[in-house]
């Protein structure tokens, strides 16, 4: 082992030993109150007069929450310190604990009294739900102690997504009202009558769509690589290559997919159908107040001010874009296009975790131009083809407060355990999965450039 991984591994073990009271209070009884993670010094008691007995108040569901919020964030700051490396060798240590997690059906049917690591209490899901997770043994675990190390890798896949606000579904399709108009205000004489005014809404619904990918190796497979002295874990490059994918898949349907119409492919604006799944952004914000620029002309067009007549549609609806993302390839050209207007780009603002990135100037001021690894914001052929293009691919200006992903279950990623020999095979299991969707409250908040791209 090299010094390095040996520094590694020392650091790993050290935050988790600072988190261990939380990760194991996730799995405890309702009664029991997690331990601080940095516990403060007590100063001795001091006796009441004419008080002769103090009894300590009871711990409540609500109070035992209140709590687990806390120690979510005092954990999350604690990850947020840890490399890569550091997190998958938590996570690798904390999966090969035994007696650890909660059973399935138990999990499923909120019967615990447990909450999750992000302190919400467990409701009856719905029997589709329950199927579509179910490995018919109650020997299967939900692992509710590896949720707060999984969240934090997770978003260092995709740091979109943290970024992206929460809440809980109210059903296996979530129902909620659009805002299309805020309404108006009057001015009134002294003794005026007040002007009965009200906002527009549209109802709308999206589909909280299940995304799993199941994950392990053969026992043969884990003896090999011990006996062979190879300098890895099998088992931890396939959970992360199951983060990954699970990442790569939610950022792909979040910007460029679809789930109502099946005419919708990769290659048009609707964007790739899947039934199973929910619609994206490229179609949400397909409208009128989109913009195009063409970086590729022989007089090349300006993208930042393409960038900035889109924020300015949004600030005449009333809406704020606070971020911008897109493409790495629209990215590069971007930067190729300021680089005559500085002579370095040092204005960096952080966009999530570990992820800094240049800023674009609109009307708002400097808002974050962050882009996505891989596909996720794909080409395809325009609604309406300007002239000269052939494809072209969105950037996307965000008003984060009117966009949520509502989810069952946890809200972020969770890991179902399979010990060996419940599937039949001599292999150790592990599925990883989500239950998300996505609600743009107010469209005219958001907008989107349309990039040519050939």
């Amino acid at each position: 082992m090299t010094m390095e991984s040996d520094l590694t591994v020392h650091n790993a073990l050290a935050s988790l030993e600072k988190i261990r009271g939380y990760i194991e209070a996730t799995g405890s009884d309702v009664t029991a109150q997690p331990a601080p993670i940095n516990p403060p010094v007590q100063a001795a008691a001091v006796p009441v007069q004419g008080i002769e007995t103090q009894a300590t108040p009871p711990v409540t569901v609500k109070s035992r929450a209140l709590a687990l919020a806390e120690q979510r964030r005092e954990v999350g700051r604690e990850l947020r310190k840890a490399s890569m490396p550091e997190l998958m060798t938590m996570f690798s240590t904390l999966a090969r604990e035994k007696n650890a997690g909660i059973p399935l059906d138990l999990w499923l049917s909120g019967r615990t009294g447990r909450e999750d690591s992000f302190g919400m209490i467990g409701s009856e899901l719905d029997p589709d739900v329950r199927r579509a997770l179910d490995t018919s043994t109650a020997s299967a675990l939900i692992r509710q102690d590896l949720e707060p190390v999984l969240y934090e890798l997770f978003v260092r896949e995709f740091p979109g997504f943290e970024r992206f606000r929460r809440e809980p579904a109210n059903g296996l399709t979530h129902t909620w009202q659009q805002t299309t108009s805020y309404g108006d205000a009057q001015f009134m004489g002294e003794l005026g009558t007040v002007t009965d005014d009200r906002s527009a809404y549209v109802r709308q619904t999206t589909n909280v769509a299940i995304i799993a990918t199941r994950r392990g190796v053969s026992l043969k497979s884990q003896f090999a690589a011990i006996a062979g002295g190879a300098g890895f874990n099998p088992e931890q490059l396939e959970m992360k290559g199951g983060l990954r994918a699970l990442a790569h898949r939610m950022q792909y349907q979040i910007f460029s997919g679809h789930s109502t119409d099946n005419t919708g492919t990769a290659n048009n604006e609707l964007g790739l159908y899947d039934p199973n799944a929910f619609t994206g952004l490229r179609s949400i914000l397909n409208t009128a107040r989109a913009k195009n620029v063409d970086p590729l002309a022989t007089t090349p067009e300006d993208m930042r001010r393409a960038f900035n007549q889109a924020a300015v549609e949004v600030m005449q609806q009333g809406g704020r874009s606070v971020i911008a993302w897109g493409s790495p390839l629209d990215k590069e050209v971007f930067d190729a296009q300021q680089d005559h207007n500085v002579i370095y780009q040092n204005k960096l603002v952080d966009v999530a975790v570990g992820v800094t990135t240049n800023a674009i100037n609109t009307v708002f001021g400097a808002i974050p131009y962050g882009v996505l690894i891989g596909d996720a914001i794909g080409s395809y052929v325009p609604t309406v083809l300007p002239s000269g293009w052939t494809t072209a691919r969105d950037v996307y200006l965000l008003d984060e407060d009117t966009i949520s992903m509502p989810y069952l279950g946890s809200e972020g990623p969770t890991v179902l355990d399979i010990p060996i020999g419940i599937s039949g095979q001599l292999t150790h299991l592990f599925i990883i999965f989500g239950m998300w969707g996505l609600a743009v409250k107010a469209p005219t908040f958001n907008n989107k450039v349309r990039v040519r791209a050939s």
